[in-house]
């Protein structure tokens, strides 16, 4: 399988997923929110598909670059959120053809940052970061720690899973969750669900392409 075919694989994973999920997604949005979440990241995620299909010599970082783009298009809150963390990853990937491991776990800290900046945010605001900021710092302990990947994506997925259970029971800080955070407590939020939902088949999809 080349470079290119697994990136569609891994995208068009992520695009089924998040289309099973979208009910869920919605409801967990009404909660607190205008319940378009999950309708939101199957734009998003269709539209980075789109993207894959269209960038065939593209090098991964050129690739995540086009990805922020199509995301932030579709708008809404998330739209720019993840349009920022791809763009950093992208850019911290560069032309590299054959990135290290080294180099996507510094990706990862750097899409974590670019969700930090764009949307304020700290860990501990009930977002998308409670489950980016574990899986990322698990990245790095695994990559310096020489794990294999099956350990690695173990441990990233794990990490991932932790940060959804622990932001369960939080008050949100940050968008329009926040005027109405009483009713979030106890429900995960729906932008921590479905970036749970994305790592988890990532990491699920990866562990498979290496069997």
């Amino acid at each position: 399988m080349t470079s290119h075919e697994l990136m569609a694989s891994l995208c068009q994973a992520v695009l089924g997923e998040i289309e099973q999920r979208q009910a869920a997604f919605d409801r967990l949005d009404q909660i607190a929110g205008d319940g378009d979440h999950g309708a939101t990241m199957v734009l998003g995620a269709r539209a980075v598909v789109v993207a894959m299909h269209d960038a065939e010599e593209a090098s991964l970082g050129e690739f995540l670059k086009r990805a922020a783009a199509a995301f932030a298009s579709v708008g809404g809150s998330i739209g720019p959120l993840w349009g920022s963390a791809l763009l950093r990853a992208g850019q911290t990937l560069g032309d590299d053809p054959h990135p290290s491991a080294q180099a996507f776990a510094a990706a990862a800290a750097s899409a974590c940052e670019g969700v930090r900046e764009r949307g304020r945010v700290a860990e501990g605001d009930k977002t998308l970061l409670d489950i980016l900021a574990p899986a990322t710092a698990a990245l790095q302990e695994s990559v310096a720690s020489g794990a294999d990947r099956a350990a690695l994506l173990d441990a990233v997925a794990g990490a991932a899973h932790a940060g959804l259970i622990g932001s369960i029971d939080l008050v949100p800080k940050r968008g329009r969750s926040r005027r109405f955070g009483g009713r979030s407590v106890g429900h995960e939020d729906p932008g921590a669900a479905s970036a749970y939902c994305i790592i988890d088949v990532l990491c699920r999809t990866l562990g498979e392409s290496a069997g």
